[in-house]
């Protein structure tokens, strides 16, 4: 049986941090205890975390509770691309932003990547992207989101649903890629034609 749930009853919600880049790109002066900070830019289209990032904020005390944990959940709550992503660890050392809101799953009635899932879902960013016509800097408060009502069904039903998701995402990518492969092709093509025509 599918219960409806806020969000704010499965997760605990904190901020992310306002911490300046340095624009240090000399490494011999830079210390071992260095952090990455992660923002919306670092995720591509498919909200896979690029796997090239580079430290770009010094070490502070304040930081290091704020490292992200594995399976937190991202959220971008702020800007024109509402989305969750999960973190799963891929980076020691690492903060998010303050344009995310990072969840802390406290219940085992819901998956981690379900509820990513839920987040993400269509319906659901219908409620959000209400904003992005009555704010010039669209951005979903920890309340909002807190108080957001989260369909959960058993965790067999989750666990399907994730499966089916995942099958989805992999085609895509298989297509975008077949895609790339073909407009390479063609365009190798047409050019060698006119290069010996």
């Amino acid at each position: 049986m599918t219960k409806s749930i806020k969000l704010k009853e499965l997760v605990n919600i904190r901020s992310g941090m306002v911490v300046s880049k340095t624009a240090n790109s000399n490494k011999d002066l830079l210390t071992d205890a260095f952090v990455r900070m992660i923002g919306t830019s670092d995720f591509d289209e498919d909200l896979v975390l690029r796997d090239n990032l580079e430290p770009n904020v010094f070490y502070k005390e304040n930081i290091e509770k704020n490292y992200l944990q594995e399976n937190e959940i991202l959220f971008n709550a702020k800007g024109k691309r509402f989305f969750a992503a999960l973190f799963t660890n891929q980076y020691e050392n690492i903060i998010a932003s303050a344009v995310f809101l990072i969840l802390t799953l406290r219940s085992d009635v819901v998956s981690h990547q379900y509820l990513v899932w839920f987040l993400n879902h269509p319906e659901t960013l219908k409620i959000f992207n209400s904003k992005q016509s009555t704010q010039v800097m669209p951005a979903i408060t920890k309340q909002e989101l807190g108080d957001l009502e989260i369909l959960v069904p058993d965790i067999e039903t989750q666990n399907k649903i994730v499966q089916i998701d995942q099958l989805k995402q992999q085609r895509i990518r298989t297509e975008k890629e077949l895609i790339r492969l073909h407009e390479n092709y063609i365009n190798a093509i047409t050019y060698k034609q006119i290069k010996n025509g």
